[in-house]
Formats: structure tokens, C-alpha cells, sequence
């Protein structure tokens, strides 16, 4: 499904390791000015696309370019722009494709009634981008979002989100830590849509979900798998999967018992990738007061996981992305803070094998460890990975930064 080893990491934002077997070099961004918060897809067809967004004045614009090969990208087109959208480090629109071409995207809308009322929009590639859709219908000025994506078919595809209908006269996001009362908690919910932007049918996944956690989903032999962050009564929030067969959706089932008890959302979701019956998933947790990242391996489509591994620095904040390699062990990477100022952060990344062991360890970038650099990005090209992540520097503009490890 993805790729390999990682070596020495060229220019001055990325780290040097000695590997003479491979090597990293930097990837030229299609984006322009005021651009960050990528989002980084391949599809079936082994083309990668990104998306991102570029904020001029009060407007953002959602632009997607897609990779020629593995070293140009295709002048920027533009799907999408408002000065009513809303947009923040964690919950930010993505693309979707399928052979080789753009299916759908997704961003957010804000709508009246309070600081986190917003709907989801989602739009085609059919017809342009003209038309765009709401996937839920309940008209509550309340929180939708934090959206996964997934291809069905040539002209269907799967939509996930973080849904707050039952929130609605009850505080929402703004008061997610006031109680533990959980018909008015944030749903999971999903719906599949056609090319043409028809509702072809929707699903509860899960009644109670933590509020501001982004959610993952993936494709595997035989259905989807999503994994997101529960919680329950006892405001335990741990990761959780559900998989998605023959049109019904399984009962959600803990990846691991990190008996993670906060009353509040961490804002740090999971990651997930397949290939086949192999699922990994990849989380941050800070249960009993420890900050970790860990891995969950399952052969079995997600149905189980019976081996789960801690792969972190000690100081993770989290934002975690994962892919499969070619090899059959995977690569995982967060942001681990700097110890000796807390305001930067490192973007690194692990390779591991299916027994958990520590296979390479590279850093890819230097970061802020602000909210405003967002989620750092992999994705796989043949036997190669594209990282992606925004660089802030001060009294400059926010820009997209990209790497090619080979």
C-alpha cells in the first residue's frame, strides 16, 4: 500500500540521519500565500491529491492540486470560497478522489445560533463545484463536523462526522465538559451520497462521542472501517472503531482500555490505515496523567486487536497520521514538543513492524507547536511517502511545506 524507510532529510527545516540506502527531498508546493492546513489523499490509482486553504482578508478558499508522477503538481483549482465558512487548526476541509480524479470535497458553514453552530457542506467534481449539499437534515443551530471521507464507487461515496443535533439547547461545544448527560452528548453519524449529491441513505454510528475529536475512516477487503474518540458516562474517552458491512454498521468497539478519564475534549483524534484484512490504527492518549502515542494492530479488518504498542518520545502533543508500507510495517507520525522551547514542536515520524519494534525513527520537520500549525499530513506515492504540514514563522505568512521520503 505505501512505502519504506526514511533517510537523511535535506534543507534546513528537516532533520539528518545517516542512511546512504535512501533518501528525502523537498517537494515544491502548488499553494500560494496565507496557505495552510493541507490535506493529503491518494486514491486508487496511486495519484495523490492535496487540498488546502488560503485566507486573504476575512475570505477563505479551498484549493486542491494533484501530483504528476512524484515531482509536479497541477496548477492550483480553486473548488471553493466564503467569507462565512468556518475553519480552525483541528476541523478543516478535505478532497476526495477516485481514479485519478477529484470526486468530492468538504467544508464547513457556518450557520446563526452561537460560536459553533456550522453545517457540513460536501460538493461533487461532477458538476464542478457549483452545488453543494448538507448530509444531515435535522436544522439544529448546533455543531457539525470533523468529516472522513471515503470512495464506495465510481459515483458513490461515504461520508462521516461529528454530529450535535442533541446538543442543541444544551450548551454544545461551548459547554462539552459541563455534564455527563448523555442523550444530549455530540453522535457519530454518516451518510452515502451519489456524484449527483443524493442522500442514498444515513446511519447512526455511535449515540455518545467525545466533541472535538476528528474522526478516520478507510476503506478494507470487504467494507469501511471508522475510528474516533468515545465517551461514556464515566467521561472515559478512549478510541473506539466501527466497520461498515453489507450496509449496516457494527457495534462500536474499544481499539484499546486507556481508560482515559477527562472531562473535556483533548482535540486529538485517531488515525487509520488498511490494506486488505490488515488495519492500524494510531492515537494520542494521556490517561493516568502520561502522554502517549500508540499503535493498534489488527489482521482481521478491525473486528480485532490483539496488539497494541506505546511508540512515543515522552513529550508527544499528538496530531497523529499513520500509513501502511510496502514492506507491511507502518510509519506513524505526531508532534513531539521541544523540551527546551515549548513553543516549537518536531514533526516525527516511526517505523515499526508488526512486532512493535522501533524499525527507524526520522525527524521530518521543524514546527510551532501552536494550534494554527494544524495536523501535519502522510500519504503514500508508490513506494514513496508525501509529508505535508504548515510552517508559521513570525511576521511572515502561514505556508504549506512538503517532502518526498524515497
Amino acid at each position: 500500500m505505501r512505502l519504506l524507510i526514511l533517510s537523511c532529510l535535506v534543507v534546513s527545516f528537516l532533520g539528518c540521519y545517516s542512511n546512504p540506502e535512501f533518501s528525502t527531498r523537498t517537494l515544491s508546493s502548488p499553494s500560494g500565500e496565507n496557505a495552510s492546513l493541507p490535506r493529503l489523499y491518494t486514491d486508487n490509482s496511486g495519484t495523490v491529491f492535496m487540498s488546502w486553504i488560503e485566507t486573504k482578508n476575512d475570505t477563505s478558499t479551498l484549493f486542491y492540486s494533484k501530483l504528476d508522477g512524484n515531482k509536479n503538481w497541477s496548477p492550483p483549482e480553486k473548488i471553493a470560497s466564503s467569507n462565512s465558512w468556518f475553519v480552525n487548526w483541528a476541523d478543516f476541509p478535505s478532497v476526495i478522489a477516485r481514479n485519478g480524479k477529484p470526486l468530492a470535497a468538504h467544508w464547513l458553514k457556518k450557520t446563526p445560533g452561537g460560536t459553533y453552530a456550522y453545517n457540513v457542506e460536501i460538493a461533487s467534481a461532477l458538476n464542478d463545484w457549483e452545488t453543494s449539499v448538507t448530509p444531515h437534515n435535522d436544522n439544529t443551530a448546533t455543531e457539525h463536523g470533523f468529516v472522513s471521507m471515503v470512495p464506495v464507487s465510481d459515483s458513490t461515496f461515504l461520508s462521516i462526522w461529528l454530529d450535535g443535533r442533541n446538543t442543541a439547547g444544551h450548551g454544545g461545544h461551548d459547554a462539552h465538559d459541563s455534564g455527563t448527560d448523555l442523550s444530549t452528548a455530540m453522535t457519530l453519524r454518516s451518510a452515502t451520497l451519489d456524484m449527483s449529491l443524493n442522500i442514498l441513505e444515513e446511519h447512526e454510528i455511535d449515540a455518545s462521542v467525545c466533541d472535538c475529536c476528528g474522526t478516520a475512516a478507510v476503506q478494507t477487503s470487504n467494507g469501511f472501517i471508522t475510528a474516533y474518540r468515545n465517551r461514556s458516562e464515566q467521561e472515559i474517552r478512549d478510541i473506539y472503531v466501527a466497520r461498515f458491512v453489507n450496509g449496516t454498521w457494527s457495534t462500536p468497539t474499544p481499539v484499546h482500555n486507556d481508560n482515559w478519564n477527562i472531562a473535556a475534549c483533548p482535540v486529538n483524534g485517531p488515525a487509520i490505515a488498511a490494506s486488505g484484512n490488515l488495519v492500524a490504527v494510531a492515537w494520542y492518549t494521556a490517561a493516568h496523567d502520561s502522554a502517549k502515542i500508540k499503535l493498534a494492530i489488527s489482521d482481521d479488518e478491525g473486528t480485532s486487536f490483539n496488539s497494541t504498542y506505546e511508540i512515543n518520545n515522552g513529550n508527544p502533543l499528538g496530531r497523529v497520521d499513520i500509513e501502511i508500507l510496502n514492506n507491511g510495517s507502518f510509519l506513524i507520525s505526531w508532534m513531539e514538543r521541544n523540551t527546551e522551547d515549548r513553543s516549537k514542536a518536531d514533526f516525527i515520524a516511526k517505523q515499526i513492524n508488526e512486532s512493535g519494534n522501533v524499525i527507524n525513527e526520522y525527524k521530518i520537520a521543524d514546527m510551532s507547536s501552536s494550534r494554527r500549525s494544524g495536523f501535519p499530513q502522510l500519504t503514500g506515492l508508490g513506494n514513496k511517502i508525501i509529508a505535508a504540514w504548515t510552517h508559521l514563522e513570525e511576521n511572515k505568512p502561514s505556508e504549506v511545506r512538503l517532502a518526498v521520503l524515497e
